[in-house]
């Protein structure tokens, strides 16, 4: 006999002898129950039928429906039914039935065995749910426990700050509460569970605005008050950018300022400078309260962002020092710097706008504004022949203007010494031609009869 037929035969007798052995005998009863030690997540479905494990699974899972979501005094039971929920458990306990059935019959009757032996079969339980409807359960508790946040309040009255408290708000941690949802659909869990809340913190706090305790920087100009139109619009754009608080690295936009103020609509025609010459238009005299602005953004050491001059020099105010704006295309922008909020405060006194920022006394410097011509340009006389005119007559049909380029410096100062000097911007004034029409007509004497 060949060593191969020996250990075929070896192999048979050893078969026989376990298929004898009174501890295997059980594992291939064919009474159609499911082996000892199987289990369907954590129960134990030892010695059932399929039928009998379906039942007792799906009681365990309707013990476990219901569970409650707790804040404070509140408790909300859920049913997690409510999410189209299916574990598919005729399917699991076929799966627990065939453990030590579905294989070869060496791998059953080693499954057997060890089943037997004590050691466990667990078939996992999956679970099938409609994720859109626990979103929707949230969104619903979300707008019940929702809080919305006060902003305290700051604004100037009798130059003097006053703050009003805010108050924090609140709204469900949803990521949170939807993985808690979860983890109790995927494992029949029943306990009660505390519903997540953030905190939501308001945009300012009154400690924050408490700090604002001093004036930073202040500038003033002068107006025509006979001139009731560029009265008008002066007074709506010094009132739109009144009382506006800037956060930390938050910037200030004069347009959008009158954008969000709805201002726009209210402004009137008055003289305004379009190309380089005076003309008439609707808005005239808002950019004397950018100006203002501007000058005391200066003194108050705010970052400078967005500055354009005006294609001329300003009466109210010197070279190098205006802020020209033009809704959609010119703006003027600024960034407050500082660890504190800034109130931008603006006033108008008789024929004198007035605009003050406000901030902490621990961002105060001794700031000067200084402007630098650094080029005058010389304009041209152009002269043109007017046939209409007398050969000896000239007349000025466009006034001449010099043209300047201007620096413009801000200086921090302590006990009388230069600490910085910062060049904040260099504007450019171009000069405008002088026309001469000079009369080129013919006069004949006239002769006395």
């Amino acid at each position: 006999m060949t060593a191969l037929k020996k250990n075929k035969l070896l192999m048979m007798l050893v078969i026989i002898f376990m298929l004898l052995n009174n501890s295997i005998i059980y594992a291939f009863d064919l009474e159609g129950k499911i082996s000892k030690n199987v289990y369907i997540g954590e129960i134990d479905v030892s010695d059932l039928t399929i039928e009998e494990a379906t039942k007792k699974v799906n009681l365990y899972i309707e013990e476990n429906r219901y569970f409650n979501l707790i804040y404070n005094d509140k408790k909300i039971k859920i049913d997690k039914n409510t999410f189209d929920l299916d574990y598919k458990i005729p399917q699991l306990a076929q799966n627990a039935y065939n453990v030590g059935r579905d294989k070869d019959i060496i791998t059953n009757i080693k499954t057997k065995v060890s089943l037997k032996r004590g050691n466990k079969e667990i078939i996992p339980i999956v679970s099938y749910y409609n994720i859109s409807k626990i979103d929707e359960l949230i969104k619903q508790l979300n707008e019940q426990f929702y809080i919305s946040p006060v902003n305290a309040t700051a604004e100037v009255i009798n130059d003097k700050v006053a703050v009003t408290k805010g108050s924090y708000g609140q709204n469900i941690n949803k990521q949170q509460l939807k993985s808690i949802i979860i983890y109790k659909i995927d494992n029949l869990n029943s306990k009660d569970s505390e519903i997540p809340i953030t905190v939501l913190k308001p945009k300012y706090t009154s400690k924050q605005l408490s700090k604002i305790d001093t004036l930073l920087g202040s500038y003033e100009t002068y107006f025509n008050p006979k001139n009731i139109n560029r009265v008008n619009n002066i007074s709506v754009a010094t009132q739109a950018t009144s009382n506006v608080i800037i956060n930390t690295n938050e910037k200030f936009s004069f347009n959008n300022e009158l954008r969000e103020k709805n201002v726009y609509n209210q402004l009137r025609e008055a003289p305004i400078i379009l190309n380089g010459k005076p003309d008439k238009g609707v808005g005239g005299g808002i950019c004397q309260v950018s100006t203002t602005i501007y000058n005391a953004a200066l003194y108050a050491g705010m970052d400078i962002v967005e500055i354009t001059n005006h294609s001329i020099p300003s009466p109210y105010v010197n070279k190098g020092r205006d802020a020209t704006v033009c809704e959609g295309a010119i703006d003027f922008v600024f960034k407050n710097k500082y660890n504190t909020p800034i109130i931008v405060h603006n006033t108008i006194l008789s024929n004198k706008i007035v605009s003050n920022i406000y901030g902490s006394s621990d961002d105060k410097s001794d700031i000067e504004i200084d402007t630098e011509v650094i080029e005058t340009i010389t304009n041209k006389k152009i002269y043109k022949n007017n046939s209409k005119l007398r050969k000896d007559v000239k007349v000025v049909e466009q006034p001449g203007r010099l043209g300047y380029t201007v620096n413009t410096f801000r200086i921090y100062k302590s006990n009388g010494e230069i600490l910085k000097k910062e060049l904040i911007n260099k504007s450019y004034y171009p000069p405008c031609d002088e026309i001469i029409l000079k009369g080129t007509k013919e006069v004949q004497n006239e002769v006395t009869k």
